[in-house]
C-alpha cells in the first residue's frame, strides 16, 4: 500500500523533466566545487600558512571566494527554479482537486461544513505538494555530494573513512524507529486537525444560535478542549524531530571529535598534515550530512504518507454518474417517476414506491407535510440522487442514460434556501456574465427585483455579502426567481419558492406562474394548500406514496 502511495506521489514530478535536467546540471556544478573547496583549504593551510609562502596564500584565498561565489549563484538558481516547479505542482494538485470536489455527489458534503472540508484538503495537498520542495529533489545531489566525499575521504586517509562510515548503521537504525513514531503522529495530528475544524466550522455556521443560547462559556470550554489536544499532538510531532535532530547531531560531532582525536595523533607521528586533517573533516561532512538527509527521507515521508492516504482516497470517491450520450428531448420533455423508492439511512424510507408524471407544458403541485419528502423528490429529479428503486424518465428515456449536463440544463429552480454567492446583485442574477441587458432587466422586473435595487445606492452593483446576508428573505427569494428567469429552461420547479414572501408578492409571483410561462413545465413543491388555482394537476404525497389521478399519455 504504502509503496503504490510513495509511486503516486511521485507521478507529480512527472511534468517537470527539463526542470530536473537542469538542475541536474546546476548539482553538478554545485558538487564539483564541493569537491575543490577542501583541496583548496588544504593548500591555504599548508603551502599558505604553514610554508609561509604569501603568493600562494592569496591565490589560494581568492579561488576560495570564487568558489564561494560561484557556489552561491548555483545555489540561487535551483532556489528559484524549485520554487517554481513547487508552485505549479501545489496549483495543479489543487486543480485536480478542485475538478474533483465540484463533482462529488451530493452526501459527500452532508456530514461537512466548508471549513472542515477547506482545512483538510488545504492540509492534504501542502503535504504531497512538497514532494517538490527542494529538500526531495535535492536527494538526488546527496548521492553525488556522498560519492564526491568519499573519494576525498580516500585520497586523504583510508583509515579514518572507517570512522566516518562507522556513523552510517547507528543512523539507519535511529530513523528506522523514529519514523513509525511520526507516521503515526502525523495521522493523529491530521484527524485532530479535521475534528477541530469541523467543530470551529459548525460554530461559525451556528453563531445566531450561539448567541441566543448564551452558549459562550461551553463553547470557549469546548475550544480549550480541542486545542489543547491538537496543540499536544503538534508538540509530540516536533518532539520527535527534535529527538532525531539531537541524536543525529550527537552522532556528527561524535564523528567529528574522533577524527580531529585521530587526526592529530596522525599529525603528530607525521602522517597527516594539519591541511590534509581540516580538508579530511570538510570531506567527511560532504559524507555524515548528507547520509543523515537520505535517511530523514524516511522521516519526510513519515510526514506525507497520511496526507497522501487521505488526499488519493478523496481524489478517488465516486464521482457523479455521467454515462449518458446526451440524446435529444422534446423541450419541455414528459417527465415520469416510475414506483421510485428511496432513503436517505437504511431503517428510513422517504419514497417507497412513489409514481407521477409532468406532461410537457403541464404546471403541477406536490404538496404534503413537512418531512414527508417533497425535496427529496426534488434531488432524485435533478440526479443529486440516484433512486433505490424505480425509474426516472424524460421523453420515456431513463435519465441515467441522458448527459448530466444537458439534462440538468432543461431545468431551472428556485429552492426554499437559495444560495447566493459573494458579490453583487447582477453577478448573482447573471451566473455565466453573458445574458444581455435586456433580458436580466426583464428577469430582474418580473420577479421583483427591480422594486427594491432602485431604493439601493447602488443598485443591482450592491454587494450582498456571504449568501446574501445584506438582504433579506424576500429580496433574497426575488433574486433566486429573478436567475430562474433568466436561465428560461423549458422546466421550471419551485420548491417553497415565496418563503420569504409577502401575501402579495406570493400572489404576484403564482400570477407569473400561471400566465407568463406558457409552454413550460412548472413543478411547484410546497406545503401550501392556498394558490392552487391555475395547477393543471394536483399529487399529494404522504407516507411515502403520491396519490393523484393517473398519468395521462
Amino acid at each position: 500500500m504504502e509503496k503504490h502511495t510513495i509511486k503516486r506521489i511521485l507521478s507529480y514530478l512527472r511534468p517537470f523533466k527539463k526542470e530536473f535536467i537542469l538542475a541536474g546540471l546546476l548539482l553538478a556544478v554545485a558538487t564539483a566545487i564541493g569537491f575543490l573547496q577542501p583541496l583548496v583549504i588544504r593548500q591555504i593551510t599548508d603551502g599558505g600558512m604553514l610554508a609561509q609562502n604569501l603568493p600562494e596564500l592569496f591565490w589560494g584565498v581568492a579561488a576560495l571566494a570564487l568558489l564561494v561565489l560561484l557556489n552561491q549563484g548555483a545555489e540561487m538558481a535551483q532556489t528559484r527554479l524549485f520554487v517554481n516547479v513547487h508552485n505549479r505542482s501545489y496549483y495543479t494538485i489543487f486543480q485536480e482537486v478542485f475538478h474533483k470536489l465540484l463533482r462529488l455527489r451530493k452526501s459527500y458534503f452532508e456530514d461537512k461544513n466548508n471549513a472542515e472540508i477547506l482545512s483538510c484538503l488545504q492540509m492534504d495537498v501542502s503535504q504531497v505538494a512538497s514532494i517538490t520542495d527542494r529538500y526531495t529533489v535535492m536527494s538526488v545531489s546527496y548521492v553525488f555530494r556522498i560519492i564526491s566525499g568519499l573519494v576525498g575521504l580516500l585520497m586523504i586517509s583510508w583509515k579514518l573513512t572507517l570512522i566516518v562510515l562507522a556513523m552510517v548503521p547507528l543512523k539507519v537504525l535511529l530513523v528506522r524507529r523514529l519514523s513509525g513514531k511520526q507516521e503515526k503522529a502525523m495521522d493523529q495530528m491530521i484527524e485532530s486537525s479535521r475534528d477541530f475544524s469541523q467543530w470551529f466550522g459548525d460554530n461559525l455556521e451556528g453563531i445566531d444560535e450561539i448567541k441566543l443560547w448564551n452558549l459562550f462559556e461551553s463553547r470557549d470550554q469546548a475550544f480549550q478542549a480541542k486545542q489543547k489536544g491538537v496543540l499536544k499532538l503538534q508538540k509530540d510531532s516536533a518532539m520527535i524531530d527534535a529527538w532525531n535532530t539531537l541524536w543525529e547531531t550527537l552522532l556528527e560531532w561524535s564523528v567529528t571529535i574522533l577524527l580531529y582525536l585521530v587526526g592529530g595523533l596522525l599529525i603528530c607521528q607525521g602522517g597527516l598534515t594539519i591541511g590534509s586533517v581540516f580538508a579530511f573533516v570538510s570531506y567527511s561532512w560532504y559524507v555524515t550530512g548528507p547520509v543523515s538527509a537520505l535517511l530523514n527521507l524516511k522521516m519526510y515521508f513519515a510526514r506525507i504518507l497520511p496526507s497522501a492516504k487521505r488526499l488519493f482516497r478523496f481524489l478517488d470517491m465516486e464521482s457523479e454518474q455521467d454515462q449518458g450520450k446526451g440524446q435529444a428531448l422534446a423541450l419541455p420533455p414528459r417527465l415520469e417517476f416510475k414506483d421510485v423508492a428511496f432513503s436517505y439511512q437504511a431503517d428510513r424510507q422517504i419514497l417507497r414506491g412513489a409514481s407521477f408524471c409532468v406532461q410537457p407544458g403541464e404546471k403541477v403541485a406536490i404538496v404534503g407535510e413537512n418531512g414527508s419528502g417533497k425535496s427529496t423528490i426534488l434531488n432524485l429529479l435533478l440526479r443529486f440522487y440516484t433512486p433505490d428503486a424505480g425509474e426516472i424518465t424524460a421523453d420515456g428515456v431513463p435519465v441515467s442514460q441522458l448527459s448530466l449536463a444537458g439534462y440538468r440544463s432543461l431545468f431551472s429552480v428556485v429552492s426554499q434556501e437559495p444560495y447566493l454567492f459573494l458579490g453583487d446583485i447582477a453577478g448573482n442574477i447573471d451566473l455565466t456574465g453573458q445574458a444581455p441587458a435586456a433580458r436580466v432587466a426583464a428577469a430582474m422586473e418580473t420577479s421583483g427585483v427591480t422594486g427594491y435595487t432602485a431604493q439601493m445606492p447602488q443598485g443591482v452593483n450592491t454587494q450582498i455579502g456571504r449568501n446574501g446576508a445584506r438582504l433579506s428573505g424576500g429580496e433574497k427569494q426575488k433574486l433566486a426567481v429573478a436567475r430562474a428567469l433568466l436561465k428560461n429552461a423549458p422546466v421550471v420547479i419551485l420548491d417553497e419558492a415565496t418563503s420569504g414572501f409577502d401575501a402579495e408578492s406570493d400572489a404576484y409571483l403564482h400570477q407569473v406562474i400561471v400566465n407568463q410561462m406558457a409552454g413550460k413545465s412548472v413543478v411547484m413543491i410546497t406545503h401550501h394548500y392556498e394558490h392552487l388555482e391555475g395547477m393543471d394537476r394536483v399529487y399529494r404525497l404522504k407516507d411515502g406514496l403520491i396519490y393523484e389521478e393517473a398519468c395521462t399519455q
